[in-house]
This record gives C-alpha cells, sequence and structure tokens, in this order.
C-alpha cells in the first residue's frame, strides 16, 4: 500500500472518531482561544511593560471606546512626538527594557551600545547564514537566532542582568540576520546577485536596515524617519498577543532567551498574526483592478458589499485591514501610520494614498452597518502601503515585523522571570470515550 494512502485513510478515520462536539466547549467553559464570551481576553499575567487598551466592560459586556496603547505607561503617540526630528527607535527600546523614557545621556550612550553590538559573530554570516538559503527568511532569521545560542560564552544564563545583556546583543543584531537571510534567498533561489554591506555604527536602527537590505545601500532621510516611525509602533502590543505570550509560555520553563525568542518568531509568522499586511495589499490591489482609482464612492462600496458577501478576492467574507479583537472605536497605531503614510505618499505616490483613506471609511462604515459594532481600521491596513512606497520586498514584510517586535518580547520574558516565575501549566478537559 502507498504510505500516503495508508496515513490518509487513517487520517479519515481519526477525524471520524476523534471529532469534538462544538457544544462541549460550552459545558465545560472552555474558552477557546483564550477569549471569554463577551469577546474580552482571559487575564494570564500582569505586566507593566506596555498595555492595550480599545473597550471597556459594563455588566459583563464589552463596550467600545477610544484605543489607546502605553509603553511603560506613555501614550504610544506621545511616544511618537518625544522623537521629535531624532530617530525614535532606540529610544522606545530602552523605554520598554528600563522603565522610563532616556534622557539626553542615557540615550546617547544607549544608542552607542546598540552600535557596537550590530555585527555578527565572526564568520556567522558565512557559515550560518550564506550556506543554508531558504524560501522563508522568517524560517532563516529563527534558525540564525538559536544558532547564536553557540556563540554565547554562557547561553543558558536566565539571570536579569545577562537577559538585558544578550537581549540588547541580539536586537543589535537583528537588522543584519534579516538583510541577510534576504540576500541569501536572492541570490541561491530567485538566483540574482548577492549584495552584502557591513553595518554602519553612525546609522541609526532604521537606517542600517536599508542601507543592508537594499543592493545599492541608498536611502533617504524620509525613507528612514518614516521606517524608524514603523518599527516604534510595531516595538510592542501587550503581553497578551500570540508571539509574546508563546514567548512566555517557552520561558517559564528556564529555557534560554534564543530559544524563547525563536518559539516568538515561529508565532508571528502565522498569517493570523503577522501577514495580515500582505492580505490587506493583495485585496486593494485586486479592488483597484476592479474599479480603479478614480471609482465613485458608489463602485467602491458595491465591492466592499462583494467582500463581505463572500463574492470577491479570496471569498472569506473579510475585510482585511478593518477591525481588530481589541481595538474598536480606533487603533493608535493605525492612526499615526496613516499620518506617516500621508506625508510618505507626498514623494511616492498620492493617488494610492488617496484611494486607500477613501477605501478606509468606506469599509469602516459599511462592516458597522454590517455587524452594528463599532471598528476601525488597524495598523496592517497603512503598515503594508507603507513598506510598498518604501519599495521594501514583500519577503520582508514580516520580518520587519518581527525585528521590531524583539524588543517587546524580550521586556515580557524578563518580567515574567522576576516577578511571576511559575511554569505556564494550564488543563484541557479529556471528553473522549475511556477503552
Amino acid at each position: 500500500m502507498n504510505n500516503d494512502y495508508f496515513l490518509l485513510e487513517k487520517y479519515h478515520d481519526m477525524l471520524e472518531d476523534g471529532a469534538i462536539a462544538p457544544e462541549l466547549y460550552d459545558k465545560y467553559d472552555v474558552k477557546r482561544g483564550l477569549r471569554n464570551n463577551n469577546g474580552t481576553g482571559v487575564l494570564v499575567g500582569l505586566t507593566k511593560v506596555a498595555e492595550v487598551n480599545g473597550y471597556y466592560v459594563e455588566n459583563d459586556v464589552k463596550l467600545p471606546k477610544e484605543g489607546n496603547l502605553y509603553y511603560r505607561g506613555i501614550d504610544i503617540k506621545e511616544v511618537a512626538k518625544l522623537a521629535g526630528s531624532d530617530f525614535g527607535y532606540e529610544n522606545t527600546c530602552f523605554l520598554l527594557l528600563f522603565g522610563h523614557y532616556p534622557n539626553q545621556t542615557e540615550s546617547k550612550i544607549f544608542k552607542q551600545v546598540i552600535c557596537d553590538q550590530y555585527e555578527l559573530p565572526e564568520g556567522f554570516m558565512e557559515n550560518i547564514i550564506l550556506k543554508n538559503p531558504s524560501k522563508s527568511l522568517m524560517n532563516h532569521m529563527t534558525r540564525s537566532i538559536l544558532s547564536l545560542y553557540s556563540f554565547d560564552d554562557d547561553p543558558d544564563n536566565i539571570d536579569g542582568f545577562e537577559m538585558i545583556k544578550k537581549g540588547v546583543s541580539l536586537i543589535a543584531k537583528m537588522p543584519a540576520i534579516m538583510a541577510y537571510s534576504l540576500q541569501t534567498k536572492t541570490h541561491y533561489l530567485d538566483h540574482d546577485s548577492l549584495h552584502i554591506h557591513f553595518p554602519k555604527k553612525e546609522y541609526s536602527f532604521a537606517e542600517n536596515i536599508l542601507y543592508l537590505s537594499r543592493n545599492d545601500g541608498k536611502f533617504t532621510e524620509l525613507e528612514a524617519k518614516t521606517l524608524d516611525m514603523c518599527l516604534m509602533v510595531h516595538a510592542d502590543h501587550g503581553g497578551g498577543n500570540n508571539s509574546a505570550f508563546v514567548g512566555t509560555v517557552v520561558s517559564s520553563t528556564l529555557t534560554d532567551l534564543y530559544s524563547m525568542v525563536a518559539a516568538s518568531m515561529c508565532s508571528l509568522k502565522g498569517p493570523r498574526h503577522g501577514g495580515a499586511n500582505m492580505a490587506v495589499l493583495d485585496m486593494m490591489v485586486d479592488v483597484v483592478n476592479e474599479v480603479g482609482y478614480d471609482a465613485t464612492d458608489e463602485e467602491i462600496n458595491a465591492v466592499i458589499q462583494r467582500l463581505l458577501a463572500k463574492d470577491f478576492f479570496d471569498h472569506s467574507g473579510l475585510i482585511y485591514g478593518i477591525g481588530h479583537a481589541i481595538y474598536t472605536m480606533s487603533d493608535p497605531r493605525a492612526e499615526i501610520l496613516r499620518d506617516v503614510a500621508m506625508k510618505l505618499a507626498e514623494k511616492k505616490d498620492k493617488i494610492k494614498f488617496d484611494f486607500y483613506y477613501r477605501f478606509e471609511k468606506l469599509a469602516v462604515n459599511a462592516l458597522k452597518a454590517k455587524t452594528g459594532k463599532e471598528c476601525c481600521c488597524n495598523v496592517d491596513y497603512y503598515s503594508g502601503l507603507i513598506y510598498e512606497m518604501l519599495d521594501i520586498p514583500r519577503d520582508l514584510f514580516i520580518p520587519l515585523f518581527s525585528v521590531a517586535r524583539v524588543v517587546g518580547w524580550v521586556s515580557h520574558d524578563i518580567e515574567n522571570l522576576l516577578y511571576s516565575n511559575k511554569i505556564v501549566r494550564p488543563a484541557t478537559k479529556y471528553v473522549g470515550e475511556k477503552k
């Protein structure tokens, strides 16, 4: 018997014998997806790193409000303003790691600490990255992060201070890991030229990403400042999002930091978590092809209704980039990126931005009318558009998200090890037959 046929036959037997009736989840009060019946999240921890606030609860009913995201108690919009005319991602990392926004001296020293650790260990690029191409950059980067364990003199040391040192070093190396993973795929799998640049200490985190990932290494100040803002709003999103929670679960076993970050990377790779901005772009390409940039509101509304009726694009009934599990009336990250996208579009593609803006307003109204609930566009709606205007290849969309988020994972990991320090061990209810 063919092996695949045998396994397929057994698989169908398993589906028939092992099915779990949906009503059993209600019978045993199992919180699927760790979500309560009113749509709120099950509390699984305490944190002082970040707060995601998009609704309030009254009489066990989830009610809408304007959204807020706080990094160490500071509103993300204020964090964005504090950057001023300088690059702000490094200061954001300091804030998340140490609990307060750096003063001028702290900022200067911390940025130097980051710059001093940009480069990868001797031989790492040649032996770990270039020799092992992968069609998935996220898988490639995850493997590289795990490999850094072998270049650490004391990799299993999870003392708080050691975790800070290892975490800062890893954050600093992520632009090089991501850029070299891209170049490896481009060269060996896409059969294009190989371009390797070495990090420049005089460049900011965002500038180095653009310099390392572009063949000619060239970029404008506007492009670098735009990317810097994207990194800032993606740096953390509370301890309850999937990848941060995965990191907490893994680190609660007292494993090493590299394993924890690798696990979070694997979580973020999933299309339900990290890949939504690409779905937005694909959807909008089909929408534009259908109605054109000069479409009337009525024509755009007609396409939106087809999306909701599962009669357009991927027939999922979803409008990608519209709606969020926590934010109801507004997503503060999307509001920041909308403004950033508008400024970038003045130099890049104003026609496309104007269409996105019109579509957003019409789609939000249509979804409200269908569900009877408040909704808003989320961060993915404009982040993909920004990356596209920055000429960033699609292969980097999710990796960029992960590079920005490493600091959030590390911050939550250290906090949980210091103050919770319990292995995460929930329970499941057996509902099968005894045999």
